[in-house]
This record gives C-alpha cells, structure tokens and sequence, in this order.
C-alpha cells in the first residue's frame, strides 16, 4: 500500500512503536490516546482500557511530565488498542522495568499466537530468544543472517574433545557435561548463546554500534 494515498487503510491495519517516540507534550495521555483514536478512526471498539490496566498506566497526567518509562507505555498502548494485522516495533521496551517487560513479551507472545505479522527490533537477547521465530542480524545497513532461533543455535555449535587421565573419570565427566565417552576420550557440544552468535558475525565489540537484531 502507499503510506500517502492510502494512508488510512495502512493506519488502520497497523501498530508502530518507534525508537524515539515523539509525543505532544502538552496533552495528558488520556487526551493523547483520545487524539490518536480519532485519528485512526477506530471508535470506541478498541484494547485501550485492556491495556492501560495490562501495563498500571494512569495517562490521566501531563505527558511531559511522565518518566521515560511511562511514556513507553503509552507508546505501546497507542500501537496496540486497535487491534492491528502488523506491528512494527523498535526497542520496544526500552525505558520499562523488569516486570512490565515480561508483560510485554507475554503480550507479543499472545498476538503471535492471533496470527499477527510482528517485526520488532532489539538488542536484548533474551527478549528476542523469548518472542522472535526469525531473526535477521543488521550489520552496517545490511542483513547479514536471516535463520530461524533454532536454525541459527544449530549451525553455531562447538564441539570438545577432553582427554581425562582414565576411563572412569571420563565417564564421569561425561555424565556431568553430557558428553560421549570413548574410553579416556570425551566429546562434548555446546550451543552458543544468541549472543555469542551475535558476536561472531560482526567481530567484536568495536562494530556494536554499527549492529542490530
């Protein structure tokens, strides 16, 4: 769809978390969510009041005075309460405690499970081990690995080969580390970590700034 011509069709069918959200800072949250309701013309049918109560957001107070945390949350408010086919998230969490964001990879968690096309961007590994099918790492503009989370942990294993000093330390070691005995010999194999897998694809830590999930 064109984002211009047919900008309400794309408005209506989609959710948008932005990594910089800019609000009208001299509106409550209550009048925002009002404002972006009447916007997308989506009536009183919508999660809002669902999700207010989900994330223990009151967005009755002024917005340039609520904490970098609570305007998140009325971020994800703003993209979720009409109920969208695809939502785009960047950072998502950024800015939200640890309980609100379990709320929110439950959440994402739930709208998978509704069939919703859901493409989100983060750097913290677990969240994205914990919501994401696919994963695309971004190194400098350009998509450099795009594999399903089990795909990618099987391609990136490591194997071990531990030469212990007799047979029964080597079975013992082997039932500590799961390993495969073969008489002093001990071959053990490790999945390396989303981090870990980050890491390798782009060298090291001087190029994080250049890099993404």
């Amino acid at each position: 769809m064109d984002c211009w011509s047919e900008s309400e069709k794309v408005q209506a069918r989609l959710g948008y978390i932005p990594g910089e959200i800019s609000f009208f800072d001299d509106m409550s949250g209550t009048e925002f969510l009002k404002f972006i309701t009447d916007y997308r013309k989506i009536g009183t049918q919508n999660r809002k009041k669902e999700l207010l109560e989900r994330f223990e957001l009151d967005p009755k107070g002024k917005i340039k005075k609520m904490s970098k945390g609570m305007k998140q949350k009325l971020g994800i408010v703003a993209a979720f309460m009409h109920d969208p086919d695809i939502l785009i998230l960047d950072e998502p969490t950024s800015g939200l405690d640890p309980l609100m964001q379990n709320r929110f990879v439950s959440l994402v968690a739930e709208e998978k499970e509704r069939g919703k096309t859901i493409l989100m961007s983060s750097h913290i590994f677990e969240e994205v081990e914990r919501t994401c099918d696919r994963i695309g790492i971004i190194q400098k503009g350009r998509m450099i690995a795009v594999d399903s989370a089990a795909a990618l942990h099987e391609r990136h294993t490591r194997s071990y080969i531990v030469t212990l000093d007799n047979e029964d330390a080597a079975k013992a070691f082997a039932a500590d580390f799961d390993g495969i005995c073969s008489g002093k010999k001990v071959t053990v194999t490790t999945k390396q970590s989303l981090e870990e897998i980050f890491m390798s694809y782009y060298g090291g830590e001087k190029n994080d700034q250049h890099s993404t999930i």
